[in-house]
């Protein structure tokens, strides 16, 4: 908001200028992952069920707002959910801290709590336990916000975070451990089953969203793992940060022209780096399960299997002088894995260097497995297996 970068971390609001340094402007109780939103001017922060509002340089609660659950903007008003409830109230017209008990609407279409909300298009979207509910401001006299004709979808949100705005539409976790993406008002499945498989065990579910180099992702942190997907390649990949369950970053937000990344353990921010090869300082190692390959009913034999990527990578000095990369394989489905086998990314400048290995056995259905855990670039574009 203006020219600040506002972050919650811990229960204490921070304001964070371009160099990066920090001014402590207040606290924020509560343990939950905060949800923010601005009118150029105010901050309204929602920390359930608490509602706060910076206005000026004072974080205040505002008279008449009661306990919520999720705030937006939309039209100049903010739009807090009621905790525990299917109503939403309102604040007075570019004043977020004036409310009237009266400026409440509910979403009354179906007998369920409202989970989260969002505001896209110009539309207020509420998110409940079995339904969606579409709302938008009429300018009526009793009520400023009604229900959007027929627009209704049958369709529940499984958890307030994972409802994330990005490439012009909404995508969200639903109710059935399923994530969707809004076209117009109908839900589009875009998850996997094997994505699906991993979820459907989560308790909680918080997603953010980032661009970089023209890929826009949806990365979803579960306590069963976290998933991102690239909109750009629409494809599912797991993320996991060294020596723990699932990624270490938990938020992400564009400011000053740049993604800035949070660590969910830590509360640093980043700035991500397709030459920075390392989290903080600990090693990113990448994994590639390729898809499986199958034979006809008789044995094949693999004569050579070669990775098509980019090499001559090495740095100067140290690990990664001379990067690796490593293939594995089953061919019992997964259950057991060859020996690892290790072929050469090539040192700086050796451009012309192949990772190729050769006469790899006989198999009927074979899964491969690619890791590459040097600090150095890791660009791999395709293979190719001489198999017959």
């Amino acid at each position: 908001m203006g020219d600040l970068l506002y972050v919650v971390i811990g229960t204490r609001l921070y304001g964070v200028d371009q160099n990066g340094f920090a001014t402590d402007v207040g606290e924020i109780l509560g343990s939950n992952t905060v949800t923010m939103a601005d009118n150029g001017f105010q901050l309204a922060i929602c920390a359930a069920p608490y509602g706060y509002v910076l206005a000026g340089d004072v974080i205040v609660e505002p008279d008449g707002l009661p306990l919520v659950s999720d705030v937006e903007y939309i039209d100049s008003y903010f739009v807090w959910s009621i905790y525990n409830s299917d109503q939403c109230i309102y604040s007075g017209i570019a004043d977020g801290v004036s409310y009237d008990a009266l400026d409440v609407f509910t979403a009354e279409g179906s007998p369920d709590g409202i989970v989260g909300i969002i505001a896209d298009h110009r539309e207020l979207h509420l998110y409940g336990e079995k339904t969606v509910e579409i709302f938008y401001n009429s300018g009526g006299a009793d009520n400023v916000f009604e229900r959007q004709g027929n627009a209704f979808i049958e369709r529940g949100c499984f958890d307030r975070d994972s409802i994330v705005k990005i490439d012009n539409s909404v995508q969200f976790l639903g109710d059935d451990r399923v994530v969707y993406r809004l076209e117009g008002y109908n839900p589009l499945r875009i998850s996997t089953h094997a994505i699906e498989y991993r979820l459907r065990n989560a308790t909680w579910a918080r997603a953010f969203t980032y661009t970089q180099e023209g890929h826009k992702f949806y990365v979803l942190n579960t306590d069963q793992g976290t998933f991102a997907y690239d909109l750009a390649t629409g494809t599912w990949a797991e993320r996991k940060s060294w020596q723990l369950a699932n990624y270490r970053i938990g938020g992400a937000v564009s400011a000053w022209g740049q993604a800035l990344l949070s660590d969910a353990y830590t509360g640093r921010i980043y700035r991500p780096d397709l030459d920075v090869c390392d989290e903080n300082g600990d090693p990113i190692v990448v994994e590639i399960g390729l898809p499986t390959l199958e034979a006809s009913r008789e044995r094949v034999t693999m004569y050579a299997f070669e990775v098509y990527c980019e090499t001559g990578v090495g740095l100067s000095t140290g690990q990664g002088s001379d990067p690796q990369i490593m293939l594995k394989y089953s061919d019992n489905g997964g259950r057991t894995y060859s020996s690892e086998l290790w072929r050469s990314l090539g040192q700086i400048g050796e451009y012309r260097t192949r990772a190729i290995w050769r006469n790899l056995g006989q198999f009927r259905q074979r899964n491969i497995q690619l890791t590459i855990s040097d600090p150095v670039r890791r660009l791999v574009m395709g293979y190719y297996a001489d198999v017959r």
